[in-house]
């Protein structure tokens, strides 16, 4: 239980990831729908387990509290730093033009294979970003809160699952409605693009508030 409640808030950063969602959503409206889109989350899974495999059992990782700023092991200036910056990018993100359509890679690939689809999915969990933050932040979770190489390996799992369940509803809306999922999977892509960057500058708004907050009661304190 120790563990769920610990790891519940990177779970929950980390699985807000409307871009990623976007390309799922295209990939269902390829020649393979369900293999391609199927093929791009288990890409990400993959490099996701295999980055969490290497931290648990070969990379040194700091402790949770690193990846927590109110927990009182940083430097209030800092915090406040850093809070100001999530702000600054939220608002960035809320001003700038959205992409456009055919901007994806995905709208435009049509015929493109599981296996082009797993590499992808693979590659752009791989690249900088602050998923790396709620992944490493969880890893140090599990370290802290598990023992023994079967359970620290089962914990993982599941983690990286659970990172997954917005990248697979809509496979499960497809899945479960098929008659009427493109239309269904349309209006979420359309509602993804419109609002989806307003959403992730939202979140970014909400946190940067949360963590100046913090970083100005550690210092009047």
């Amino acid at each position: 239980m120790d563990t769920v409640i610990s790891i519940a808030p990177f779970v929950i950063a980390g699985s807000i990831l409307p871009t990623w969602t976007i390309v799922v959503i295209a990939l269902l409206g390829t020649a393979r729908p369900v293999a391609n889109s199927t093929a791009f989350i288990l890409g990400n899974a993959a490099f996701r387990a295999l980055l969490g495999l290497a931290v648990l059992f070969v990379v040194p990782l700091p402790d949770s509290k690193s990846f927590r700023l109110d927990s009182g092991a940083w430097d209030a200036r800092l915090v406040i730093a850093i809070g100001v910056g999530l702000f600054a990018l939220a608002a960035w993100i809320w001003t700038r033009p959205t992409a456009e359509e055919s901007g994806s890679w995905g709208d435009r690939a049509e015929h493109i294979r599981p296996r082009t689809s797993f590499i992808a999915g693979a590659l752009m969990t791989a690249s900088p970003g602050v998923q790396y933050a709620y992944l490493l932040g969880g890893l140090a979770v599990i370290l802290e809160t598990t023992t023994g190489v079967a359970a620290r390996v089962t914990t993982l799992v599941l983690f990286v699952l659970a990172l997954q369940w917005m990248l697979a509803m809509p496979i499960v809306i497809y899945l479960l409605f098929r008659e009427g999922s493109t239309r269904i999977l349309q209006r979420m892509k359309g509602w993804l693009r419109a609002y989806g960057q307003r959403l992730v500058a939202g979140v970014l708004g909400v946190a940067g508030t949360y963590v100046t907050a913090i970083g100005v009661m550690q210092l009047i304190s």
